[in-house]
C-alpha cells in the first residue's frame, strides 16, 4: 500500500484582518491555489482547496516536492504568512479525488501537525510516522524560519529573485546595483544560508521517500506518530 502526503495550512493572524481585507486575501489565496494545482499537476494527488475560512488542504503523491510547494505557496501569497502541517501515511479515497472527501492516517497526522504548529508558533510542522526523521525536519524548519522571520520586504524579494535568476550578477543587472551590493545584502540577511538549508530539506524529503520505497515494509495505520 502506498503512502501519500497531506498538507494542511492556514494564514497566520487571519482574525486580525478586517472583513474587506479578508475577502481580498481569500481571492488572493484562491489564485495561488489554482497556480499551484496547475504548476505541480504531476505531484498533486488531490487538488489544494480552501476547506474553511483561511485554511486550505491538498494531497501529494509523495514527499519529493513537499518543501518546494510550500515555499512556492509562501512566495505567491506574500506578505501573508502561512503555517503548514504535513502528514505522511495511508489515505482512504472513499471513491473520490477530492481531499475533503478522503480520510485516513495521513489526514489525521496533517491535522495534528497543523495544531502543533499553532501551539508551538512555528511555520512548519511535519509528522511522517518516523520519530527521528520528524525531529530532524522540525528542528531544521525552526532554524530556517528563525532566519526568515527577520527579513523585510526587500530581503524577501531579493532572495526570491536570486533563486529565480541563479547568479548575483543577473540580480544586480535587473536591479541596477552592483554585484557586491547584492552579495552583501543576501549574505547579511542570512539568505544564502537559508537557501542551503532549503536544499537540505529538499534532499531529506527525497531521501525519506526513497527509503520508504525501497525498505520493503508496509505502512500501517497503527504506526506510532511523532510526539508533540
Amino acid at each position: 500500500m502506498k503512502n501519500f502526503v497531506v498538507i494542511n495550512a492556514d494564514i497566520k493572524a487571519s482574525r486580525k484582518l478586517r472583513d474587506l481585507e479578508r475577502y481580498e486575501w481569500q481571492l488572493f489565496l484562491k489564485s495561488a491555489i489554482v497556480q499551484i494545482n496547475e504548476n505541480y499537476r504531476p505531484a498533486v494527488e488531490a487538488d489544494f482547496m480552501i476547506t474553511k475560512g483561511d485554511e486550505f488542504q491538498g494531497v501529494l503523491n509523495d514527499l519529493a516536492r513537499v518543501n518546494e510547494i510550500m515555499l512556492f505557496f509562501e512566495r505567491l501569497v506574500y506578505p501573508l504568512r502561512l503555517r503548514f502541517g504535513v502528514g505522511y501515511g495511508l489515505i482512504q479515497k472513499m471513491g473520490s479525488q477530492v481531499a475533503i472527501e478522503m480520510d485516513g492516517p495521513a489526514f489525521h497526522l496533517a491535522s495534528s501537525a497543523l495544531s502543533t504548529a499553532k501551539k508551538k508558533k512555528v511555520a512548519v510542522y511535519v509528522k511522517t510516522q518516523n520519530t527521528a526523521f520528524d525531529l530532524s525536519m522540525n528542528t531544521i524548519y525552526q532554524l530556517l524560519y528563525s532566519i526568515k522571520n527577520r527579513w523585510h520586504e526587500i530581503a524577501y524579494k531579493r532572495y526570491w529573485k536570486y533563486k529565480e535568476l541563479g547568479t548575483f550578477k543577473l540580480v544586480a543587472e535587473q536591479e541596477g546595483v552592483s554585484t557586491q551590493a547584492v552579495w552583501d545584502s543576501l549574505n547579511s540577511s542570512g539568505a544564502l544560508e537559508a537557501l542551503k538549508v532549503e536544499q537540505t530539506l529538499d534532499q531529506l524529503f527525497k531521501l525519506r521517500q526513497l527509503t520508504n520505497h525501497f525498505s520493503g515494509t508496509k505502512p500501517t495505520a497503527s504506526a506510532p506518530t511523532t510526539p508533540e
